[in-house]
């Protein structure tokens, strides 16, 4: 803005200055003009009657004039009749036409020429010098005062424009900052600062937006803790208002943790006690299930429902499914071990899990609803989960053969129990451990 603003101004101030340059020259210009003139006019009659000493006097008299330099008068044949004035014109020969043009002499002294002329008969001609030394000065000053005028001026405005500028700069960079802030998830920042115009009303609704992406992303990390967080991306990416409650089938696997003696334990403790224990526990099995990619479906009283295959798929929903199974009992035995000998109480638990096709979804009512699992493996893995003793893990023989052959587990013997809601028997067996100990995560 200020270089845009001194440009302008240069050419404002170069164009005053030689409208003013033209004027002063023409006005120069025409009072040598008409001082030549008048001397020409003055001298036509002393001229062709060779009064001179009328002509001396008239010269003298012009040279008087603080403009004029010097007054010459010549016959025509050059001869000067009269002059007045230290300089005199340099004529060639005896035409009465100077040498150079019209600028003749020292000093900047500008000669002006007029003919003496009588019933068109040439008899000499009249001369006048102005000094050109006072026009000359009176341009410097016309200068000095025009640069003078646009330092001014480009000053001023350069201020108004700074001020301008940080008035402008200030909100702006506030904004920048904010959406810095917001872009590196700082949702909690606010412009404190108070602004006027357009820029106050920019200002809230910055701050409004701020606010209302900080209440969201409180909102989806409590849906986060209400459910997986696959879960939660998942359905907070669909552009739907509403989430339908249709459900999908899917490949996946479903465990069933349960606490033993879980009722023994909670009789006569305080709530907070008991309450305690079970965050220890379940905490445990949501660790282990994230780490074999499952993702914790619900907890049920004393028991946690773990899910491997969904929402996101999973070839090996299985083969990650027994890992987990495997991994929570031997974490479970190894920390009630340190517990017990700290003498702090201690919980036992029993593993059920199976696998197969699978109806996955929301299911509720319009008011309430939950994601979760339905169909024969998810009702099979909650019946073995409770004909498993302590610290069993149990299985059935479909489930068993879809990874032998890949994963080779170590059992104890099939049996054929009756679960309830099953007609048929379910062929079961009871994991001890994998016979070829897999990679660990």
């Amino acid at each position: 803005m200020t270089l845009l603003v001194l440009l302008a101004s240069s050419i404002l101030g170069y164009t005053l200055v030689y409208r003013q340059f033209s004027m002063m020259e023409t006005q120069f210009n025409d009072t040598g003009d008409a001082l030549a003139a008048q001397l020409g006019a003055a001298s036509v009659e002393m001229v062709f009657t060779e009064d001179a000493l009328s002509l001396n006097s008239l010269v003298h008299s012009l040279n008087e004039q603080a403009v004029v330099a010097s007054v010459a008068v010549f016959n025509r044949q050059g001869n000067m009749l009269a002059d007045a004035g230290r300089y005199r014109p340099f004529l060639n020969g005896g035409d009465g036409v100077a040498d150079s043009g019209s600028r003749l002499g020292e000093n900047d002294i500008t000669w002006f020429y007029s003919p003496i002329v009588f019933r068109d008969v040439n008899g000499g001609s009249a001369w006048v010098g102005l000094d050109k030394s006072a026009l000359v000065a009176s341009q410097a000053a016309v200068v000095r005062s025009g640069i003078l005028v646009v330092l001014l001026l480009v000053l001023s405005i350069t201020l108004v424009a700074v001020r301008l500028g940080r008035s402008l700069g200030k909100p702006v960079n506030d904004l920048i900052a904010g959406t810095h802030a917001i872009e590196s998830g700082q949702y909690g920042f606010r412009i404190r600062q108070q602004h006027s115009g357009e820029f106050k009303a920019l200002t809230e609704s910055f701050n409004t937006m701020a606010q209302g992406l900080q209440q969201k992303d409180r909102v989806e990390r409590l849906f986060s803790r209400f459910v997986s967080n696959p879960v939660a991306a998942r359905y907070m990416a669909q552009d739907d208002v509403e989430p339908n409650q249709e459900g999908r089938r899917v490949e996946a696997s479903v465990i069933f943790v349960d606490l033993v003696g879980y009722t023994a334990f909670s009789e006569g403790r305080n709530p907070e006690e008991v309450a305690e224990i079970l965050n220890l526990y379940f905490t445990e099995f949501a660790n282990i299930c994230h780490r074999y990619q499952g993702n914790v479906d619900k907890y049920i009283g004393d028991c946690a429902m773990l899910l491997f295959g969904c929402p996101q798929p999973d070839p090996e929903h299985r083969y990650h499914a027994m890992q987990c199974a495997i991994a929570i009992r031997e974490r479970i035995i190894e920390m009630n071990r340190d517990r017990e000998a700290r003498n702090l109480p201690c919980l036992n638990i029993r593993i059920g899990l199976s696998g197969g096709v699978l109806l996955a979804g929301l299911l509720g009512s319009h008011e309430r609803l939950q994601y979760t699992v339905i169909g024969e493996p998810a009702n099979l893995a909650s019946r073995l989960c409770d004909r498993a003793e302590h610290g069993q893990i149990m299985t059935d023989k479909t489930f068993y053969d879809a990874i032998q052959h890949s994963h080779p587990l170590g059992t104890e013997n099939t049996v054929s129990i009756q679960v309830k809601g099953f007609q048929a028997k379910v062929d079961a067996l009871t994991i001890t451990d994998w016979l070829t100990k897999p990679v660990a995560h």
